[in-house]
């Protein structure tokens, strides 16, 4: 298990740069903490703001994936 601090807002479907749709559902907020854990795939896992999992990573390092990178960061 590893713990993973989010450093952008990220949105169930990403919105385009300098604009937010309110309509979006904001999945992890920009501060906070997740942690995640690795399953027998080598895909990093968490949990939302609601609850719901989502994989935020691929691979055996976290920060070997770019769009893991991009929004969070190993705290």
């Amino acid at each position: 298990m590893e713990l993973v601090q989010c450093i952008r807002d990220v949105f169930e479907e990403e919105p385009l740069v300098g604009s937010e749709n309110p309509f979006q559902r904001k999945l992890f907020k920009e501060g906070n903490f997740y942690p995640v854990y690795r399953d027998e795939h080598n895909s990093w896992i968490t949990l939302d703001e609601e609850g719901e999992q989502h994989i935020i990573a691929t691979g055996i390092l976290l920060n070997d994936d770019f769009w893991f990178t991009f929004r969070f960061r190993i705290a």
